[in-house]
């Protein structure tokens, strides 16, 4: 089992992100962040939520880089 201090919920990681919630859910489905389902909810690690954060750093929200697949639909 993980260690779950190193994981925050998607609504921590929401408010960290200034996103909301299910957006939060479909970067974790893409893969631009990592986490563990748990049944039917998601805990997302927070050194990516981090990273994220540090990698999109000054990116306006509709920037097509911040997403790894391309989609420019964030």
């Amino acid at each position: 089992m993980p260690d779950l201090s190193d994981f925050v919920t998607t609504e921590e990681a929401a408010r960290m992100l200034k996103f909301h919630v299910e957006h939060v859910r479909r970067l974790l489905r893409e893969g631009d962040l990592q986490g563990a389902k748990m049944g039917t909810a998601w805990l997302v690690l927070k050194k990516s939520v981090e990273e994220y954060i540090k990698e999109t750093e000054g990116m306006n929200k509709h920037d097509p880089r911040r997403a790894k697949h391309g989609d420019s639909n964030n």
